[in-house]
């Protein structure tokens, strides 16, 4: 079978004028000549070696060989018109899948709100949200096993491009009720022989809070271990223990924001973004990235 190369100008033209109807309403729409549009159409027929339009009455009537062919042209055209719009997408953002891993305490309480607003207007994308500590976090991002990640970061990684997000400061959580409601700021002395409620060992800010009562020769009562801020602070607000939780967290319990009172000496914790060295971001996560800078950078309560 003899091949050629396909003519898309032939096929745009054979197009106008299977939806016109005609010639002269095929040279309109494409604001060319009709010899011109005669001329391809005769052309195509050449290359063919079929009648693709008979005349009938002055009217142009496509032959059954005319219909097939229109007929696998309108697809044609409708692949070429979502491939278009899978470009535009892909340039812009607006299509592809991203896997995100972040820390307890912006997945329960930001990260939803995030995640929505960056997906609202983009229907073709999928999302993945990995909830684990900062020590896995930085292992899967080392190793490309996500696109970027969110956490706590206390040191140069290989592989790993650190990116400061914002300053977390913690506060101490009272129990509603408790005597300590009257202070506007609390030492680590007023935690002497109370109930508290700590975190996993492997957490920072327990590694900082040990070594503070320490120093300080404060004693307490470990009274419940928890993994995530969020649960420590539906404990103190049950009346459980006091606590040394995050703004975010406690916005998100009805009533703890009233419950926290700054602690001293003051702890602050940079949050970071981090990205797999030596790897490409796509567009798609660094518009990601943006909407996280962006909510963060608000004043949240």
């Amino acid at each position: 079978m003899e091949c050629w190369p396909l003519n898309i100008r032939e096929i745009e033209i054979f197009q106008a004028v299977m939806i016109e109807g005609s010639v002269s309403k095929a040279a309109q729409r494409l604001v060319i000549s009709q010899p011109a549009v005669s001329k391809y159409i005769a052309q195509l027929e050449r290359r063919l070696k079929l009648s693709l339009f008979a005349r009938h009455g002055g009217r142009l009537v496509p032959t059954p060989e005319g219909v097939a062919l229109f007929d696998q042209v309108e697809r044609l055209f409708t692949g070429l018109s979502q491939l278009e719009k899978f470009m535009v997408d892909l340039s812009g953002d607006r299509h592809g899948h991203l896997t995100v891993a972040c820390l307890p305490l912006l997945s329960l309480t930001a990260m939803p709100e995030i995640v929505a607003n960056f997906l609202k207007d983009r229907p073709s994308v999928s999302f993945a949200l990995q909830t684990r500590s900062s020590s896995r976090i930085l292992e899967w991002v080392a190793a490309r096993q996500v696109d970027m990640g969110v956490c706590f970061c206390f040191a140069e990684i290989p592989g790993i491009v650190i990116e400061p997000l914002a300053d977390l400061e913690l506060f101490c959580a009272l129990p509603p009720g408790d005597p300590l409601e009257s202070k506007d700021i609390i030492e680590i002395s007023d935690l002497q022989g109370r109930d508290l409620i700590t975190y996993d060992h492997n957490d920072r800010t327990q590694f900082w809070l040990e070594a503070l009562l320490d120093r300080e020769k404060v004693y307490t009562r470990r009274r419940v271990r928890v993994f995530w801020t969020s649960v420590a602070m539906e404990l103190v607000m049950r009346g459980v223990g006091i606590s040394i939780v995050d703004r975010l967290t406690a916005a998100q319990v009805p009533g703890g924001l009233a419950q926290l009172r700054p602690f001293r000496p003051a702890l602050m914790f940079n949050l970071n973004l981090v990205w797999p060295e030596h790897w490409p971001n796509s567009a798609l996560a660094r518009s990601f990235a943006n909407e996280i800078r962006t909510y963060l950078a608000e004043d949240k309560p």
